[in-house]
């Protein structure tokens, strides 16, 4: 049974190095990275940033994806909710297929298409095309179904030609979806499963919570909604960092996603209609429906894009990361705080790819599982203590083998944490646990005393919990 779990250990670190050197895809459910510290993330950040989370933002799910593997997850991650202004994205997703096989002719006109808004299309809005329309420069300032958008700041209508002009516009967004639906004859929901759900194996993809909304006294022509979960919502962000492949399957033409986050607007054009659009963080340009960010100042956010929504809905890839990182909020809490612009620009700089090359030689006995090269390799030549938090990292390492029963390997990582850490009482309660675990009673009690006294201010209120184990040990010898 040893060698059976020893195996299996081996074999869940090997998938994991994969993340240093090749993309992952998930197959039913999400691999997760066991010490993300060893993979180059600051822990304590990380800590930091789920501490901001709880404090300042109603974030009810969110999760960092690097290569594929779950870095980071927070809050109900598998519940479907609506995801507001990300559904534009999903839909400039869809056309892809389509544009690539010419079923959609970009240059296609409203007036091409027989498009007349019911007869209140002016002559020069009818010369709006579908490019157009899917980049937001259509011209057309007329009313939506639904509210959310920039209509109140744009130019009066007929002042300016189709293509000249960038509004945050959702009747141009809801007309994309019409015309997605005129053109294919295919229904969004019924492709986004077909495209998207069974392909990419979307763990909770609900079709029968799809559907249009809007009010039909203002427009016909209805909002898409689509409702989300977080992890699904992350299987989006992956394919799109990966050009639009999944596994072997080109699932988007490739040279569609570079299409979507090419800068059809610019920043200054944004920046002309709204000014507020930038931020301390960064400037955004916009492409086919996807928010470009545009000279950030961390320049590891170069090259990323968002798909963003009211109430708190994102879905950001970084692409020098490898990074996908996704943030949602259920609407009908009806409640939105925190920055996500903030957040995110935190989370990139959480990643050192120094740190995670300066620490391959402890990763490298670890995916070997041979714990006493980890512990001569780390006596050796112990990482900075300034590069992380090394005492939680051992900590946690400690606590996997503790969990499958290796005592002997749990042992000697907590032994470790405690000879490097001589002042913690917590690597001295953890120590005293395996030595409990195992059946070592008296030295369980030694070091569950010297935690109580390395702990004179009894964080955690932990001194009478040991107090009591300690009795209880003693009952039992």
């Amino acid at each position: 049974m040893k060698n059976c779990i020893t195996s299996l250990l081996t074999l869940i670190f090997v998938s994991q190095i994969n993340l240093l050197q090749a993309q992952n895809f998930p197959a039913e459910t999400w691999e997760k990275i066991e010490h993300p510290t060893l993979y180059g993330w600051d822990a304590n950040k990380l800590s930091a940033i789920e501490e901001y989370i709880i404090d300042s933002t109603s974030t009810t799910g969110m999760m960092i994806i690097q290569n594929g593997k779950v870095v980071f997850e927070y809050g109900n991650v598998s519940e479907n909710s609506y995801i507001a202004s990300c559904r534009k994205s999903i839909l400039a997703m869809l056309y892809g297929k389509y544009v690539a096989d010419g079923t959609i002719q970009l240059d296609k006109s409203l007036e091409d298409l027989g498009i007349s808004a019911d007869g209140l299309l002016l002559e020069k809005e009818k010369k709006a095309t579908i490019k157009d329309i899917i980049s937001s420069r259509s011209g057309v300032y007329l009313p939506a179904s639904n509210p959310g958008d920039m209509t109140f700041l744009a130019p009066e209508r007929g002042t300016v030609n189709p293509g000249e002009y960038w509004v945050y516009n959702n009747w141009d967004f809801n007309m994309a979806g019409y015309i997605f639906e005129k053109e294919t004859q295919k229904n969004i929901y019924d492709e986004i499963e077909s495209q998207f759900a069974i392909p990419l194996q979307m763990e909770d993809w609900n079709r029968s919570l799809q559907e249009k909304d809007g009010d039909d006294l203002v427009s016909d022509i209805l909002a898409y909604h689509i409702y989300f979960s977080t992890r699904d919502m992350a299987r989006i962000g992956l394919l799109m960092l990966n050009k639009g492949k999944w596994n072997d399957q080109q699932i988007i033409p490739e040279y569609w996603v570079d299409e979507m986050v090419k800068p059809w607007s610019t920043f200054e054009e944004l920046d002309q209609l709204n000014p507020n659009i930038k931020n301390d963080i960064s400037q955004f340009s916009y492409g086919y429906m996807w928010w470009l960010w545009d000279k950030p100042k961390n320049d590891i956010l170069e090259g990323a894009y968002s798909a963003q929504g009211a109430w708190g809905q994102n879905i950001t890839i970084i692409p020098k990361i490898n990074t996908v990182i996704v943030i949602k909020t259920n609407d009908l809490y009806s409640r939105q705080s925190g920055n996500h612009h903030f957040m995110i620009d935190e989370i990139a700089q959480m990643y050192n790819p120094e740190l995670k090359e300066d620490l391959k030689y402890l990763t490298e006995s670890i995916i070997a599982n041979d714990v006493e090269q980890f512990v001569k390799d780390y006596r050796n030549s112990p990482p900075n203590a300034n590069q992380a938090n090394f005492q939680g990292v051992i900590n946690r390492l400690g606590y996997y083998y503790l969990r499958l029963k290796e005592f002997d390997n749990a042992l000697a990582i907590f032994k470790l944490n405690a000879e490097q850490y001589p002042t913690s009482w917590l690597v001295f309660d953890s120590l005293a646990e395996v030595y409990y675990r195992r059946g070592n009673f008296d030295e369980a009690i030694t070091y569950y005393q010297k935690a109580v006294t390395l702990n004179p201010n009894n964080e955690w209120n932990n001194n009478a919990r040991v107090t009591f184990i300690i009795e209880r040990i003693k009952q039992m010898q």
